[in-house]
């Protein structure tokens, strides 16, 4: 298969598995980002493994854009507003784990997702400072991209680490 094909494939199966997780969170009651962040995590993880840089910072760009543009919810507009930082804390991760998965890729598991959560944290705090946000709102966001970021990225990154093996094996070059 054509290299070019198989690349733009395999990168449009894994965001449309990122973006179906991302369109039903919104009905699995308020602590989704428990189930969608390890999958969105896990999906970045596995682009950058199965496609290389590029594929993973594809999904890492189009992902958070997407779901800002198509949730419902009242705060949407500020997510879509914070988009670039979350697009930057995803680029964090795959960054991170590209760079030092040929060491051991838990290494670029774990400096990824703390890269990912310290810099989400920085931003928001920064963010909510800026936008002049609501306290309530801003204590919201604040706990949404503090502690939890790091917890989604090492569990996206359990999940690709088994999966990865499988995948690798299965899919011939």
């Amino acid at each position: 298969m054509n290299r070019n094909i198989r690349f733009i494939t395999r990168v449009a199966i894994l965001l449309a598995i990122t973006l179906v997780f991302q369109y039903l969170g919104r009905f699995m009651g308020p602590q989704n980002n428990f189930i969608v962040g390890p999958v969105v995590n896990a999906v970045l993880l596995i682009a950058t493994q199965m496609t290389g840089l590029s594929g993973g910072l594809v999904i890492a760009i189009i992902a958070p854009i997407a779901s800002a543009l198509t949730n419902k919810a009242a705060i949407a507009p500020i997510i879509l507003a914070f988009s670039p930082c979350i697009i930057a804390g995803n680029a964090i991760l795959v960054l991170a784990y590209y760079f030092l998965k040929k060491r051991k890729k838990l290494v670029g598991v774990a400096a990824g997702a703390i890269g990912k959560s310290v810099f989400l944290y920085g931003a928001i705090l920064i963010f909510i400072g800026l936008m002049k946000l609501n306290p309530k709102v801003g204590a919201a966001l604040t706990l949404l991209f503090s502690w939890p970021q790091l917890v989604t990225a090492i569990l996206g990154g359990m999940i690709a680490l088994a999966i990865l093996p499988v995948l690798e094996r299965t899919i011939k070059e």
